[in-house]
């Protein structure tokens, strides 16, 4: 397993498929205890969700997700708190999303990946 950055507050979630735009809100809290570069460290089950997004096909800003996306942590030997920590490139293979078209509600699922770590000094395997 090769080194990776650990993801803290301020990191990059971005949608890998249809979906842009829209609002992204992350609701795991980062540690209080344990930062790098000056950022707390997300560890554990990484949550998320968005709303007002469009996507390819959908009526402009209708695109939401309709439960929180969950990325699991890939770390197998650092942790925080006792759980593995969130690195960039950890995603969330199938967000339930749903957006209208033409007005009808219409599903689907969309990936989400971290792109951007928040920082570039502290890795993890």
């Amino acid at each position: 397993m090769s080194l990776k950055a650990i993801a803290v507050q301020g990191l990059t979630l971005a949608p890998q498929g249809i979906v842009s735009g829209g609002t992204i809100t992350i609701s795991s809290v980062p540690s209080t205890k344990v930062k790098a570069e000056g950022h707390g460290v997300y560890s554990g089950t990484f949550q998320f969700s968005i709303v007002g997004a469009n996507a390819t096909g959908y009526d402009p800003g209708t695109v939401l997700s309709v439960a929180p996306g969950v990325i699991s942590p890939t770390a197998m030997k650092v942790k925080v708190g006792g759980q593995p920590v969130i690195r960039v490139d950890d995603q969330a293979p199938a967000v339930a999303m749903t957006g209208t078209i033409g007005g009808t509600p219409t599903p689907f699922a969309e990936p989400f990946k971290i792109t951007d770590a928040g920082q570039t000094k502290v890795a993890a395997q």
